[in-house]
């Protein structure tokens, strides 16, 4: 396997500036359709090896990571020169150092969120644009901080008008405006929707599948109602939220014995890998699930340090709902195409099964296309768990040494309480010299 060329140390294949310039003839500028995803054919895309940039440090660990990282590692000087007078960035030393204000919190994220609780004790919250109220729950928050929330001056009171009539035919409340920042709730009034309809003030979106995954879906301009077969799932918060069985499972033939019995296996796992990885907490923050079905080892890795990225292959069933109904964050995407995300982001990429789906995809979906994806968005030293198929695991550790990985094999019990193959990869700490 070739290394690419130090130049392409933060190489991000669809959003690749020199690939989206080619494009410019056909997008919409006015639009902005210059920062939004463009995947280059497999052509035009590089299969080599991203490098780190030059004195590339293994980060920090969290929680001290939140507020220092290694300039070596993201070395834009520009970044203080822009941003440090909104204190959101500073150089110190061989670091940058992140105080946590910014714009609207100059005195530091802390104390603007505090704020923000004040003003929301005793109501709810709201939302902002069409493609918003598609995502957000009845009576759920946005939080707007922008200058048409403050500003007298320019066309920021005509922006401001305009917001304020759109979430008003919307049916969404402004329950609270202090400062620079302006919060609307999200109510749940179908009749208030009806009526604003018929006055033309919005128009309703006609009747789609909701269990349909909304990957490349065209944004819509209109208003989705409620389903007249569906009620809204009363959730409860965390913890308990991370057990509740989601109505939505049940559409895709999940059952409540299927849904406790894939947290309690996936609870005995990641004690298991744990092990196998012979890790600290610390060692292990940004995770992504790249096959999560129903969100059960984010769940199981609740009481660690860490945050997971849950992603539904676009070509599964939908259970992406289930892991939001969950309190978990995640996200629809196609292996066949490379991923929405800077280089070296992930601690920890874990696999299960995900090599069997994509078997059959063809060009840009072959193992050796999803794993060279893997490397891209693991950090040095970071940890890619692989379970699958034996004939699949075997090329796994064919390859793996092309790639720079070092394997350890192991064997665990899968659901059917059938021994499985369960590669433990670490991505090697090498650079360009």
């Amino acid at each position: 396997m070739n290394v690419c060329p130090l130049k392409f140390n933060e190489y991000i294949p669809c959003h690749d500036v020199a690939y989206v310039k080619t494009l410019y003839q056909s997008l919409d500028l006015s639009r902005r359709e210059e920062l939004e995803r463009h995947c280059p054919p497999l052509e035009k895309r590089l299969f080599c090896l991203v490098p780190p940039p030059e004195d590339y440090k293994l980060p920090i660990k969290w929680p001290t990571s939140r507020d220092y990282v290694w300039r070596s590692n993201v070395n834009h000087t520009r970044l203080a020169e822009v941003k440090g007078g909104q204190n959101w960035v500073h150089e110190k030393d061989k670091l940058w150092w992140f105080p946590g204000g910014g714009t609207h919190f100059k005195h530091g994220a802390a104390d603007y969120i505090e704020r923000l609780g004040n003003m929301i004790t005793d109501d709810t919250g709201g939302i902002l644009i069409k493609e918003v109220n598609r995502l957000l729950r009845d009576n759920g928050y946005f939080v707007y901080s922008a200058p048409p929330a403050y500003r007298k001056d320019k066309d920021y009171p005509m922006i401001w008008d305009t917001l304020v009539n759109l979430t008003s035919a919307m049916c969404w409340k402004l329950i609270a405006q202090k400062v620079q920042t302006a919060i609307w709730v999200k109510q749940e009034n179908e009749s208030c929707l009806l009526h604003n309809a018929e006055m033309k003030q919005i128009n309703i979106c006609d009747t789609v599948d909701d269990m349909k995954p909304s990957w490349k879906t065209p944004l819509r301009n209109c208003i989705g109602r409620r389903s007249a077969q569906t009620n809204p799932q009363k959730l409860p918060p965390r913890p308990e939220r991370l057990s509740v069985y989601s109505k939505s499972l049940s559409k895709i033939g999940i059952t409540e014995d299927e849904f406790s019995s894939d947290a309690i296996f996936w609870q005995n796992q990641a004690g298991h890998y744990w092990k196998m990885m012979n890790v600290n907490t610390t060692d292990i923050r940004n995770v992504m699930d790249m096959n999560a079905f129903i969100g059960g080892f984010a769940v199981a890795l609740n009481s660690l340090p860490v945050w997971v990225m849950n992603i539904v292959p676009m070509s599964m069933d939908n259970s992406l709902s289930a892991i939001y109904d969950r309190g978990l964050i995640g996200a629809f995407h196609d292996w066949c195409e490379p991923f929405s995300t800077y280089p070296r982001t992930y601690d920890l990429l874990h696999a299960n099964h995900l090599f069997t789906h994509y078997k059959d995809h063809g060009e840009g979906c072959l193992l050796e296309d999803i794993m060279l994806e893997m490397d891209r968005i693991i950090r040095p030293q970071g940890f890619i768990i692989i379970r699958d198929e034996e004939s699949i695991t075997s090329r796994v550790q064919h390859l793996a040494p092309k790639f720079l990985w070092e394997v350890e094999s192991h064997v665990l019990e899968n659901k059917e309480k059938k021994t499985e193959t369960v590669l433990i990869c670490r991505k090697k700490f090498w650079a360009l010299v």
